[in-house]
């Protein structure tokens, strides 16, 4: 088939939702479809070459490039990150840019994608968030008749994302219900968020379907146990809400008991709130961000990779979970509650070691019986795209 795959994070840097769209697409063409590829063109500092250099060379990329949102990037490439509003005038401003910048800080490209290279009919045109804007660029596209029919892949709900505020949701709510209405099919990269919008948007419950999120490449590492400490990684940012604290906890209490250490290696971004915390253990090592392109490294030579859930509150789950899956290292997931439909879904995959993310139920027994696990072939890139076009072939 002939397809069409918009999306504004294809090779944005430090992005999960552009390791699913490279996996996904390369995937396509590895079950023998034709992709073209509409994207945006970021300034250099927030491209990532690894991810260029990964997507399939039998790929058509079209990219734009968006005046205001490249002005808006490159000044916080020279001022640094976000500064706190210290004023009304720049609250007010705040305001204003959230009223404006809708769907996001890319709504430029909703009437500046390259129209020109548009010229042939898609069998399908899929639009992949975030950003939400793919979906406004697929549903003029569908309007001009350039597909028979429209996908939809949404990383988040929109209405209930915990990241927009109160002015937006209802603007995202009419829009939400809206293109779901619009598409022929609507896929949801987490199981629990799909039933839930089943059950959501129960009229349309047929065309929303679970989809998943692929890895891009298989990685496996050495033997199990063969260093002197036990090697558990952490990648992602850590907060309050987002904490290992227990964890690190328990930690100390088993290398106080053990011969052999436990080593905590993380890679991320800490929040300064609890950063000084974490600074008390010498068991644990700071790595700071790594890119991509280096991270197969970091699963090679780690014994045990730890995931944590979003909560209880919350039916998302961290892509990082399925990159994880493309390894052949042991997975710790601790999650918030047991029951919850995340823990579930983790525990129906057969590939973690799972424990509620809390001091007297984390436990290092599995330490003793630890060996090399396998990639979960079902997240692949092609078994990912596979199911897609599951009932059109």
């Amino acid at each position: 088939m002939r397809v069409l795959y918009i999306s504004s994070l294809i090779f944005k840097k430090a992005s999960s939702a552009s390791i699913r769209n490279v996996s996904l697409i390369n995937g396509m063409i590895e079950n023998g479809h034709e992709v073209d590829v509409l994207t945006i063109k970021y300034p250099d500092e927030y491209q990532d070459s690894y991810l260029v250099n990964n997507l399939s060379d039998d790929v058509n990329v079209y990219c734009s490039e968006l005046k205001i949102l490249n002005r808006y990037l490159n000044n916080k490439v020279k001022n640094g990150d976000v500064k706190k509003r210290t004023n009304t005038f720049d609250f007010a401003k705040g305001i204003i840019k959230t009223l404006y910048f809708f769907p996001d800080t890319d709504k430029e490209w909703i009437h500046s994608y390259n129209k020109d290279f548009i010229e042939r009919k898609y069998d399908i045109i899929i639009s992949s968030s975030d950003t939400k804007t793919a979906h406004f660029i697929a549903l003029e596209l569908k309007k001009k008749g350039k597909c028979d029919k429209w996908y939809q892949i949404w990383g988040d709900p929109w209405k209930d994302d915990i990241n927009i505020n109160k002015i937006n949701k209802f603007r995202a709510s009419r829009k939400e219900s809206f293109f779901i209405k619009k598409a022929d099919k609507v896929f949801y990269v987490s199981l629990p968020t799909t039933q839930i919008m089943k059950s959501k948007f129960m009229q349309m419950s047929s065309k929303i379907n679970f989809l998943g999120r692929s890895y891009l490449n298989k990685c496996y590492g050495g033997d199990i146990g063969s260093q002197n400490e036990w090697i558990l990684t952490y990648t992602g940012s850590i907060s309050r809400n987002r904490n290992i604290l227990c964890l690190i906890q328990k930690i100390q209490v088993y290398n106080n008991e053990n011969s052999k250490q436990i080593r905590l290696r993380i890679y991320g971004h800490v929040y300064k709130d609890i950063l000084d915390e974490i600074n008390k253990y010498s068991f644990i090592d700071l790595k700071g961000s790594v890119d991509f392109s280096n991270i197969q490294n970091v699963y090679q030579n780690s014994d045990v990779l730890i995931f944590t859930d979003n909560g209880s509150n919350t039916s998302q789950i961290p892509g990082k979970l399925y990159d994880y899956f493309g390894t052949d290292r042991p997975i710790l997931a601790l999650v918030d509650d047991i029951n919850s439909s995340v823990s579930k879904f983790i525990i129906s995959t057969g590939r973690c070691i799972i424990k509620e993310n809390r001091f007297d139920k984390i436990e290092f027994d599995f330490l003793n019986n630890l060996e090399k696990k396998y990639v979960v072939k079902e997240f692949s890139g092609s078994s990912t795209a596979r199911r897609i076009f599951e009932k059109n072939e």
